[in-house]
């Protein structure tokens, strides 16, 4: 979720969790993958018997003030009475404490982190964002970036200029895309389109802007950003290089959820659970006597507007025309397809799982899937969990493509690394 005020993240966790404890699973609004398969509107995550505490809930956020501030407002506005779960978190009158976690996460929840992932990376994004038809877009925007720039000079701090970020954006490079000192004092260049957007963003909302620079401008930036970040983040071995690490491990946790399943002898109240722990998995089933710490049922993550649009293309969904606005969210469900069987004697109601199915919506609008089609030859709105993971793990050797556009890159994205080609035989 990208930062905004504290008030506008605290409705945002309201809205989420009316949202998530409501259902409103109508014929009229819910459509499926086929014919065969479910048909979810909005489903409830969180019922009576399946209340929505903290310990059901993790949460993550890259390591900045206002990514950290941005997941506490909405996390207040998701429990505005935490105080009354402290009689059932630990007997001692405590509210229950929510950890955020920021360990390791400004090197894989962005896709643009500081050192990148892999030098490669780097020198992918250079030369992606040298292909012709960006150039061409450029030059044409080129003495709006100058202007613009200009008018924010008595708005920026000492040392602005020095700053680049944003994919195929960062300070000049040479042929292996590390940073040249001598090339960049002999270019003149206007702020980065990254840095101007966010710059531009902030004080629009602020109602802060020059009088000089109108709407109209801010919308001109954004919409270029979103534009050149698609371009890029499109490119398969680049979202992999850049964001594979972050979907691997929410498939991971999805996967997990799967796979272990408890048969709950007794709730202690406070969301968790003692039992038999049961890992359902191809070999079979092992019972364990344990006790059962159940998995989280919502997993938060605080980032950025870049981490947005890096998830929306290594999804390979729907993409916005424009950049996703303060307080953007996307929500990714894991949807269990269960039909009901005849109960055996004396053991009541028996439930069949199907499948699970995974589905996308960015600020409430469902996304269609943009690598699977339905039986109507349509993007699909939900994709098999099993599929999903073969196609973020699927490789990409672009080294033909990338050679017939002229720019000479040998670049292969295979187990979890972008490599030179040669690498990777």
């Amino acid at each position: 979720t990208h930062a905004t005020t504290t008030k506008t993240k605290i409705r945002l966790g309201e809205k989420l969790r009316e949202e998530l404890s409501h259902s409103t699973t109508t014929p009229e609004s819910s459509t499926g993958i086929n014919d065969k398969s479910p048909h979810p509107g909005h489903l409830k995550l969180f019922t009576p018997s399946e209340p929505l505490h903290p310990r059901r809930v993790s949460v993550m956020s890259t390591d900045f003030p206002r990514t950290i501030q941005s997941v506490q407002a909405l996390l207040t506005g998701f429990f505005p009475d935490i105080d009354d779960f402290a009689s059932t978190t630990n007997g001692e009158g405590d509210a229950p404490i929510i950890s955020i976690d920021v360990r390791n996460t400004n090197s894989y929840l962005i896709p643009d982190p500081q050192p990148r992932q892999s030098p490669h990376q780097l020198v992918l994004e250079q030369k992606l964002s040298n292909r012709p038809h960006l150039l061409e877009r450029e030059e044409q925007l080129k003495e709006v970036a100058k202007r613009i720039t200009n008018q924010l000079e008595d708005y920026l701090g000492h040392g602005a200029d020095g700053i680049s970020f944003g994919i195929g954006e960062e300070k000049t490079t040479g042929d292996d895309g590390k940073y040249s000192k001598e090339v960049e004092m002999t270019t003149t260049k206007p702020l980065a389109w990254a840095q101007l957007s966010e710059i531009l963003t902030c004080l629009h909302s602020r109602n802060r802007l020059p009088p000089s620079l109108t709407s109209e401008d801010v919308q001109t930036v954004s919409n270029h950003v979103a534009w050149r970040w698609f371009e890029n983040l499109r490119n398969p071995v680049l979202a992999k290089a850049s964001m594979w690490k972050f979907a691997d491990r929410i498939l991971d946790s999805m996967e997990r959820k799967v796979r272990v399943e408890c048969e709950r002898v007794k709730c202690n109240g406070d969301g968790s659970k003692v039992g038999q722990l049961i890992v359902r998995s191809n070999v079979g089933k092992e019972g364990l006597d344990v006790e059962c710490e159940e998995e989280p049922l919502l997993c938060i993550y605080s980032a950025h507007d870049s981490t947005l649009i890096g998830m929306l293309c290594i999804l390979q969904l729907e993409q916005p025309t424009e950049w996703p606005e303060y307080g953007s969210y996307l929500k990714i469900e894991l949807i269990r397809e269960e039909m009901d069987e005849d109960a055996d004697a004396g053991t009541g109601e028996q439930t069949k799982v199907m499948n699970h199915w995974v589905r996308f919506s960015l600020n409430g609008e469902i996304l269609r899937s943009t690598w699977l089609k339905d039986e109507n030859g349509e993007n699909a709105i939900m994709v098999p969990l099993e599929k999903l993971k073969e196609m973020i793990h699927l490789e990409h050797d672009m080294e033909e493509e990338l050679e017939s556009s002229g720019l000479g890159l040998k670049f292969r994205w295979n187990k979890g690394l972008i490599v030179e080609s040669n690498e990777a035989q």
